[in-house]
């Protein structure tokens, strides 16, 4: 799968989401499967955390994985420029 394949679906509809009073502009996000959570922001983000190892979802995704992970989760962006969630720090969605 490449960036373009999984940002220019015109099947994927994409809703404006805020966790914890911040917008989230991010389309999709990379998960290790335990409590890492990282937003993909761009082309780059996307290959690196693929080449990593990490499975990448559609954001609608993010509330329930987010929900089913060990309680050492947190959301970043790829780059760790932005925090989102801290661990054991709770998360509030809104749609």
């Amino acid at each position: 799968m490449k960036w373009e394949e999984v940002t220019n679906s015109p099947f994927i509809k994409y809703k404006i989401m805020k966790i914890n009073n911040h917008q989230i502009t991010a389309k999709h996000f990379a998960y290790e499967g335990c409590h890492k959570i990282y937003l993909i922001e761009n082309q780059n983000d996307f290959e690196e955390a693929r080449s990593n190892g990490y499975s990448i979802y559609p954001i609608r995704q993010l509330e329930q994985t987010y929900e089913d992970s060990c309680s050492l989760r947190f959301i970043s962006n790829w780059g760790l420029s932005k925090q989102y969630v801290n661990q054991f720090e709770p998360a509030i969605f809104e749609k």
